[in-house]
């Protein structure tokens, strides 16, 4: 009998976690932020809507603001969680004013891009290189694309480095985590000052039944020893949503050319605000020393 309960509980409480994580009207739905001046900075440019279809039949969306001057150069800037393309002005800003095209998806189940469940990097990663294929497509042969992501898009940066990929000429990860499990554990400690297991186990087979993926397969640890790709890892030291130890572990595990930048009394996606000019300068500065 008590076993039963048990068994009965944790059912309840991994479905609980699953919907509180992964659903589209979960948490993600109550941290949208509200737009800044940058964010109506970009809505104010002309901008082109680009589609793709998954797969698994979503239709996604993403914004491409051409450079003032024509380029075959991209960065690509995604967003992180519970959040959207439309709430990346500052950073979209700051790569067009530097002279580049920049395309900013909707991962799956955000902005105007269809989905129930979050992807949290892992199922994004094949979108990604999508998106990356059709910049190809575009600029041809001349075609050269920087990676961008904050948190949970740099999550998916990270993992979209461990699949075969066409002139990706460098990365910049803010704050992103190496694994998914690894940071769902740490958030039922510190919101629910609950042990992990069993209730993310549970999750995770929830998620591998209605999300389609097991996050436990997702690791920065596989996918950076497979890259080459040069990488920029920056996260604040006062990081408590996405603990800064990921900073160095992720930097650890990269293979090719890297860089560190531990941003002093940032909290979590917040190096930009506190650094901004000196952020700025850094960013455009390794986006420049990659791109010919």
């Amino acid at each position: 009998m008590a076993v039963g309960v048990v068994l009965v509980a944790d059912v309840a409480a991994g479905g609980y976690m699953f919907n509180y994580a992964f659903i589209k009207n979960g948490y993600a739905s109550k941290s949208q932020g509200k737009l800044g001046k940058n964010g109506q900075w970009l809505l104010n440019q002309k901008q082109a809507t680009w589609e793709q279809t998954t797969k698994d039949h979503l239709k996604l969306k993403a914004r491409y603001i051409a450079a003032t001057h024509k380029t075959a150069k991209t960065v690509v800037v995604v967003h992180g969680y519970g959040s959207a393309s439309k709430y990346m002005g500052s950073y979209i800003r700051m790569f067009h004013d530097a002279g580049y095209n920049v395309l900013a998806p909707d991962n799956r189940s955000f902005g105007r891009s269809q989905g129930n469940y979050a992807g949290y990097g892992w199922k994004d990663r094949t979108d990604m290189k999508n998106w990356i294929n059709m910049i190809n497509r575009r600029n041809g042969k001349d075609s050269q694309i920087g990676l961008f992501g904050v948190s949970m898009g740099a999550a998916t940066v990270m993992y979209t480095l461990g699949e075969k990929l066409q002139n990706v000429k460098f990365a910049v990860a803010d704050c992103g985590y190496s694994t998914i499990s690894g940071e769902l554990d740490y958030q039922l400690k510190e919101m629910f000052h609950l042990p992990s297991f069993p209730i993310v186990p549970t999750a995770s087979l929830y998620a591998d039944v209605l999300a389609g993926y097991n996050f436990y397969q997702a690791s920065t640890k596989d996918t950076l020893k497979r890259s080459k790709v040069p990488i920029y890892i920056i996260h604040g030291s006062k990081d408590d949503f996405v603990p800064t130890k990921n900073a160095y572990q992720n930097y650890d595990y990269a293979q090719g050319p890297k860089k560190l930048w531990i941003v002093k009394g940032a909290g979590h996606a917040q190096s930009y605000s506190v650094a901004k000019q000196k952020y700025i300068d850094n960013v455009t500065n390794y986006a420049k020393e990659y791109f010919k």
